[in-house]
């Protein structure tokens, strides 16, 4: 009697463990929100998958195959556009950081002044940035420096609009921002040519017909200066930027007396590069700005198609990238 009440006891105890085990594994009694009843919820292998692809057929995020549980995951595939033709060079977003604590005496301050030829100095201070590469943005323009083992710099920059506002950043930080008011921009007419490669590239002025070479070739290695230009004699250029900084932004800038030359004729703007093993037969990306006495501002991207590779070393000098300028006779 006694055992077999034992072996009743052992049969029930297995009874309640098994059933137990198999809510514990496959559900659990949940009340709903609202209390009003009970409903059994049982945890299944999901039928479907969503799995997101980028443009190549690779998996960009989602859940595994399971090798047990065959999942219909190809019916429910997505197709997304490739992240490198949606972010281009161009369009990446502006990075920021944030500093819980601001470290005293680091604020970077930025002061302008005029000179001639409605050109802006600006005298940049960081202490905390020494011998750090940063970048002078202004209305379309940028142009990369440095500064010294103080962590001052010294930029020169055309002014493009009148009232002018120039940004510094560091690591495309926002670091400091000045504006200054340039009333004799209104004198000049401005073409910009900029770059951001290793590319050697110069801006070429023909003033009044003038050929290469001629009195009146007007680039970065020429004798023309602001002096000459504020009295109405010439235009002149000046190269900005270094090309050793990380992100190599450059420019050249020719500035021309607007109205105030004494022959009627026009200026001829062609952009010179050299080409190299790296370039030959390929397109160069740059970009122009020009403004007309500071009332209008056009910012357009350009293409440069370089000649074939037989003429390493050459300089080849590009047409039609600018609206040529005007002479007016007083």
């Amino acid at each position: 009697m006694s055992r077999l009440k034992t072996i009743k006891t052992i049969a029930s105890t297995l009874t309640v463990a098994l059933s137990i085990g198999f809510v514990a594994q496959y559900g659990e009694t949940t009340p709903d929100m609202d209390g009003a009843s009970i409903q059994e919820n049982y945890n299944k292998a999901p039928r479907s998958l969503m799995l997101s692809t980028n443009a190549d057929g690779q998996a960009v995020f989602g859940v595994p195959n399971i090798v047990t549980t065959p999942l219909d995951h190809a019916a429910n595939a997505k197709r997304v556009v490739a992240v490198d033709s949606v972010y281009t060079e161009f369009d990446t977003p502006r990075f920021q950081s944030i500093m819980a604590t601001p470290t005293p005496g680091c604020d970077t301050v930025v002061n302008t002044r005029r000179e001639l030829a409605a050109l802006v100095t600006l005298s940049v201070s960081s202490p905390c940035l020494a011998n750090e590469s940063f970048v002078v943005s202004h209305s379309g323009l940028r142009v990369a420096a440095t500064t010294d083992r103080s962590g001052n710099a010294q930029v020169l920059m055309p002014a493009l609009v009148p009232n002018a506002e120039f940004e510094v950043t560091f690591d495309n930080i926002l670091k400091a921002s000045s504006e200054i008011f340039v009333p004799e921009l209104r004198r000049y007419d401005r073409a910009v040519l900029q770059w951001s490669t290793t590319d050697n590239m110069r801006l070429h002025a023909l003033e009044n017909g003038a050929q290469i070479g001629d009195p009146g070739h007007v680039w970065s290695a020429s004798f023309h200066n602001a002096e000459d230009t504020r009295a109405g004699k010439n235009g002149f250029v000046i190269f900005l930027g270094e090309a050793e900084a990380e992100i190599p932004f450059q420019a050249e800038v020719y500035t021309f007396p607007e109205g105030q030359m004494n022959r009627n004729s026009g200026v001829d703007l062609r952009v010179g590069v050299t080409v190299t093993a790296a370039n030959c037969g390929r397109e160069v990306d740059a970009g122009t700005i020009q403004t007309n006495s500071g009332q209008t501002l056009v910012v357009k991207e350009i293409t440069l198609q370089m000649p074939a590779c037989d003429q390493v070393g050459e300089v080849t000098l590009i047409r039609n990238k600018f609206t040529n300028l005007a002479v007016v006779s007083n």
